[in-house]
Protein backbone atom coordinates (compact mmCIF):
# COMPACT_ATOMS: atom_id res chain seq x y z
CA UNK A 1 0.00 0.00 0.00
CA UNK A 2 1.25 3.95 -1.32
CA UNK A 3 0.09 6.64 0.33
CA UNK A 4 -0.72 8.02 -2.68
CA UNK A 5 -4.42 9.35 -2.41
CA UNK A 6 -6.76 9.37 -5.29
CA UNK A 7 -7.57 12.61 -7.52
CA UNK A 8 -10.56 13.33 -7.69
CA UNK A 9 -11.85 14.56 -11.22
CA UNK A 10 -14.02 17.91 -10.82
CA UNK A 11 -17.19 17.10 -12.88
CA UNK A 12 -18.26 19.73 -15.63
CA UNK A 13 -19.89 18.42 -18.96
CA UNK A 14 -17.62 17.83 -21.41
CA UNK A 15 -17.42 16.65 -25.10
CA UNK A 16 -19.22 14.01 -25.68
CA UNK A 17 -18.17 10.27 -25.60
CA UNK A 18 -16.98 8.60 -28.76
CA UNK A 19 -17.16 4.50 -28.90
CA UNK A 20 -13.55 4.69 -30.39
CA UNK A 21 -12.76 6.11 -26.79
CA UNK A 22 -15.18 4.16 -25.04
CA UNK A 23 -13.51 1.10 -26.54
CA UNK A 24 -10.47 2.67 -25.21
CA UNK A 25 -11.02 2.67 -21.64
CA UNK A 26 -12.65 -0.62 -21.73
CA UNK A 27 -9.03 -2.20 -23.16
CA UNK A 28 -7.59 0.25 -20.27
CA UNK A 29 -9.59 -2.01 -17.98
CA UNK A 30 -8.98 -5.26 -19.49
CA UNK A 31 -5.40 -4.71 -19.08
CA UNK A 32 -5.37 -3.53 -15.54
CA UNK A 33 -7.81 -6.83 -14.80
CA UNK A 34 -5.19 -9.53 -16.53
CA UNK A 35 -2.42 -7.95 -14.74
CA UNK A 36 -4.20 -8.39 -11.23
CA UNK A 37 -4.39 -4.76 -10.71
CA UNK A 38 -8.19 -4.73 -9.94
CA UNK A 39 -10.27 -7.39 -8.87
CA UNK A 40 -13.71 -8.74 -10.07
CA UNK A 41 -15.88 -6.50 -8.55
CA UNK A 42 -13.80 -3.35 -9.50
CA UNK A 43 -13.76 -4.45 -12.96
CA UNK A 44 -17.29 -4.97 -12.95
CA UNK A 45 -18.08 -1.56 -10.90
CA UNK A 46 -15.37 0.28 -13.73
CA UNK A 47 -16.72 -1.07 -16.73
CA UNK A 48 -20.69 -0.33 -15.90
CA UNK A 49 -19.04 2.80 -15.62
CA UNK A 50 -17.60 3.25 -18.35
CA UNK A 51 -20.25 1.79 -20.53
CA UNK A 52 -22.90 4.61 -18.65
CA UNK A 53 -20.84 7.43 -19.39
CA UNK A 54 -21.81 9.70 -22.17
CA UNK A 55 -19.23 13.16 -22.38
CA UNK A 56 -15.62 12.70 -21.50
CA UNK A 57 -15.79 14.85 -18.41
CA UNK A 58 -17.47 11.69 -17.00
CA UNK A 59 -15.07 9.16 -18.51
CA UNK A 60 -12.23 10.89 -16.95
CA UNK A 61 -13.69 10.37 -13.35
CA UNK A 62 -13.72 6.72 -13.49
CA UNK A 63 -10.51 6.71 -15.58
CA UNK A 64 -9.27 8.55 -12.37
CA UNK A 65 -10.99 5.85 -9.81
CA UNK A 66 -8.60 3.38 -11.36
CA UNK A 67 -4.90 2.43 -10.21
CA UNK A 68 -2.73 5.51 -12.65
CA UNK A 69 -1.53 4.36 -15.74
CA UNK A 70 1.86 5.54 -14.11
CA UNK A 71 4.13 5.23 -10.45
CA UNK A 72 2.71 8.52 -8.24
CA UNK A 73 5.27 9.49 -5.76
CA UNK A 74 4.36 9.19 -2.23
CA UNK A 75 3.12 12.76 -0.52
CA UNK A 76 6.71 12.24 1.92
CA UNK A 77 8.87 12.14 -1.21
CA UNK A 78 7.44 14.53 -3.30
CA UNK A 79 9.54 18.00 -4.39
CA UNK A 80 8.69 21.11 -3.00
CA UNK A 81 10.82 22.91 -5.30
CA UNK A 82 10.91 22.89 -8.84
CA UNK A 83 13.87 19.96 -10.52
CA UNK A 84 16.02 21.79 -11.98
CA UNK A 85 19.27 20.81 -14.75
CA UNK A 86 21.39 22.91 -16.49
CA UNK A 87 24.03 21.59 -19.06
CA UNK A 88 26.32 23.91 -21.29
CA UNK A 89 27.18 20.61 -23.57
CA UNK A 90 26.65 17.36 -24.01
CA UNK A 91 23.19 15.16 -23.75
CA UNK A 92 21.01 15.12 -21.00
CA UNK A 93 19.05 11.84 -20.87
CA UNK A 94 16.19 11.56 -18.41
CA UNK A 95 15.01 8.09 -18.38
CA UNK A 96 14.11 5.13 -16.62
CA UNK A 97 12.88 5.55 -13.35
CA UNK A 98 12.97 9.48 -12.50
CA UNK A 99 11.34 11.85 -10.61
CA UNK A 100 8.90 14.45 -12.90
CA UNK A 101 8.31 17.01 -10.50
CA UNK A 102 5.44 19.44 -10.59
CA UNK A 103 7.72 21.88 -12.90
CA UNK A 104 11.11 20.58 -14.19
CA UNK A 105 12.64 23.34 -16.39
CA UNK A 106 16.30 21.84 -18.54
CA UNK A 107 18.28 24.02 -19.83
CA UNK A 108 20.80 22.05 -22.23
CA UNK A 109 22.80 24.61 -24.31
CA UNK A 110 23.98 22.81 -27.22
CA UNK A 111 23.54 19.52 -26.30
CA UNK A 112 20.51 16.94 -26.94
CA UNK A 113 17.82 16.36 -24.69
CA UNK A 114 16.39 13.22 -24.30
CA UNK A 115 12.46 12.55 -21.75
CA UNK A 116 11.58 9.27 -21.03
CA UNK A 117 8.14 9.48 -19.16
CA UNK A 118 7.38 5.87 -19.73
CA UNK A 119 8.96 4.60 -16.09
CA UNK A 120 9.15 7.74 -14.40
CA UNK A 121 7.30 8.48 -11.54
CA UNK A 122 5.23 11.64 -11.09
CA UNK A 123 5.00 13.98 -8.24
CA UNK A 124 1.17 14.88 -9.82
CA UNK A 125 -1.21 14.31 -12.20
CA UNK A 126 -1.05 17.32 -14.09
CA UNK A 127 2.86 18.11 -14.60
CA UNK A 128 4.65 21.34 -16.73
CA UNK A 129 8.03 20.61 -18.42
CA UNK A 130 10.00 23.56 -19.60
CA UNK A 131 12.92 22.75 -21.69
CA UNK A 132 15.73 24.54 -23.70
CA UNK A 133 18.06 23.74 -26.17
CA UNK A 134 20.46 26.20 -28.81
CA UNK A 135 21.37 23.72 -31.50
CA UNK A 136 19.92 20.66 -29.83
CA UNK A 137 17.68 18.47 -30.43
CA UNK A 138 14.56 17.88 -28.03
CA UNK A 139 12.67 14.36 -27.67
CA UNK A 140 10.16 13.88 -25.33
CA UNK A 141 8.85 10.25 -24.83
CA UNK A 142 5.35 9.72 -24.01
CA UNK A 143 3.67 6.83 -23.62
CA UNK A 144 0.10 6.29 -25.08
CA UNK A 145 -2.95 8.09 -23.43
CA UNK A 146 -0.93 10.82 -22.10
CA UNK A 147 -2.15 14.10 -22.63
CA UNK A 148 0.87 16.10 -23.64
CA UNK A 149 0.05 19.70 -24.42
CA UNK A 150 2.27 22.10 -25.89
CA UNK A 151 1.84 25.43 -24.25
CA UNK A 152 5.13 27.18 -25.87
CA UNK A 153 7.52 26.37 -28.57
CA UNK A 154 10.32 27.84 -30.43
CA UNK A 155 11.36 25.99 -33.10
CA UNK A 156 9.88 23.15 -35.95
CA UNK A 157 7.87 20.32 -33.58
CA UNK A 158 6.91 16.82 -34.97
CA UNK A 159 4.47 14.59 -33.02
CA UNK A 160 3.67 10.94 -33.63
CA UNK A 161 1.56 10.59 -30.48
CA UNK A 162 -2.24 9.94 -30.41
CA UNK A 163 -5.32 11.58 -28.90
CA UNK A 164 -4.96 11.57 -25.01
CA UNK A 165 -7.66 9.94 -22.68
CA UNK A 166 -9.15 11.61 -20.55
CA UNK A 167 -8.18 10.99 -16.91
CA UNK A 168 -4.31 10.25 -17.71
CA UNK A 169 -1.37 12.37 -16.52
CA UNK A 170 -1.59 15.79 -18.24
CA UNK A 171 1.69 16.91 -19.66
CA UNK A 172 2.12 20.73 -20.18
CA UNK A 173 5.57 20.81 -22.36
CA UNK A 174 7.51 24.17 -23.08
CA UNK A 175 10.17 23.53 -25.69
CA UNK A 176 12.29 25.97 -26.94
CA UNK A 177 14.72 25.18 -29.61
CA UNK A 178 16.54 27.91 -31.67
CA UNK A 179 18.22 26.05 -34.13
CA UNK A 180 17.16 22.41 -33.25
CA UNK A 181 14.17 20.28 -33.51
CA UNK A 182 11.75 19.06 -30.95
CA UNK A 183 9.75 15.38 -31.55
CA UNK A 184 7.06 14.06 -29.32
CA UNK A 185 7.28 9.76 -29.88
CA UNK A 186 5.74 7.44 -28.30
CA UNK A 187 7.98 4.20 -26.53
CA UNK A 188 7.24 2.62 -29.90
CA UNK A 189 8.28 5.12 -32.07
CA UNK A 190 11.71 4.61 -29.93
CA UNK A 191 12.30 1.36 -30.45
CA UNK A 192 11.86 1.20 -33.81
CA UNK A 193 14.85 4.25 -34.31
CA UNK A 194 16.89 1.63 -32.15
CA UNK A 195 16.57 -0.98 -34.63
CA UNK A 196 17.38 0.90 -37.36
CA UNK A 197 20.78 2.18 -36.01
CA UNK A 198 21.79 -0.95 -34.85
CA UNK A 199 20.41 -2.42 -38.50
CA UNK A 200 22.04 0.12 -40.42
CA UNK A 201 20.66 0.28 -44.18
CA UNK A 202 17.95 -2.01 -44.60
CA UNK A 203 17.72 -4.68 -46.93
CA UNK A 204 15.38 -4.96 -49.71
CA UNK A 205 13.06 -7.24 -49.50
CA UNK A 206 13.54 -10.46 -51.31
CA UNK A 207 10.04 -11.13 -53.73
Amino acid sequence: MTDVSTEVVPYEPGPPITEALRQRGVDVLQGLYARGEVDQEQFQQALDGLLGVRDEAAFAVVIRSLPPPVALTPSRRRRLEPFEISASMGEVRLEGRWQVSRRTTISAGMGAVLIDLSDAEFDDWDVEIVVRTTMGAITVVAPPGFDVRLVGRNGPVTTSVGPPIPGFPVVRLSAMSDMGTIRVIHPSDQVRRRRWRRGGTPRRAQT
